[in-house]
């Protein structure tokens, strides 16, 4: 597990966490960049935890959102939500975060590529059950580990049409590494048949003596 944290981090009135702020000013965390009124922030450890509460503190009438997981964390990335209202911290959820990495072949589309994306991030939401028990929140890894007969499993799911075959095989939890191949385009052997068939014929007359 890494030592560092990536935070986003919103609230209604973003002023109170952008550049030149003075929770920014005083934060133990660097704050990366703003997007879509969101700032993103690398911490160390879980320390920006502790100053979100006390920034909701000041701020007791402001909503403070959080989303978080461990940098550099790839096969068992887990994104974890908080809820912060004064001084109190609230445990919304956490999901899988899953991460693509191209291994093969080249991507046709960006169209096609997010198509893919959400496609196979559709089939894994359904087997990645998140599971809640007193306000505390699992991941259900199914066939996460060997069993007693020393077997393993994987998931693999393909995604092709007449021009494309994308697989994409999971490794851990998250860690997706899809490949792409070209299909070779399939003739019509029908036509191809038909079409020597009418040759031999017209040959067979020409060789006539009328």
């Amino acid at each position: 597990m890494s030592y560092y944290a990536y935070t986003i981090l919103e609230c209604s009135y973003p002023e109170l966490i952008s550049s030149g702020s003075t929770f920014v000013n005083e934060s133990h965390s660097e704050l990366l960049k703003i997007h879509d009124g969101k700032s993103h922030f690398s911490t160390w450890k879980n320390t920006m935890d502790d100053e979100i509460i006390e920034l909701s503190k000041k701020h007791p009438e402001e909503t403070f959102t959080a989303e978080c997981h461990w940098a550099n964390e790839f096969y068992d990335r887990i994104i974890y939500y908080f809820e912060y209202r004064n001084g109190k911290r609230k445990d919304l959820g956490i999901k899988p975060g899953y991460m693509f990495f191209l291994i093969a072949g080249e991507i046709p589309s960006k169209e096609e590529y997010s198509a893919f994306i959400n496609h196979v991030c559709k089939y894994l939401e359904r087997l990645d059950i998140v599971k809640e028990k007193d306000g505390h929140f699992t991941l259900d890894k199914l066939n996460n580990k060997k069993d007693k007969h020393g077997y393993e499993s994987r998931i693999t799911i393909t995604y092709e049409n007449d021009l494309y075959k994308w697989t994409a095989s999971r490794k851990g939890i998250t860690c997706i590494e899809v490949s792409i191949e070209k299909k070779v385009p399939k003739t019509d052997s029908l036509k191809d048949n038909e079409y020597k068939t009418s040759i031999d014929e017209n040959s067979e007359y020409d060789s006539l003596p009328f």
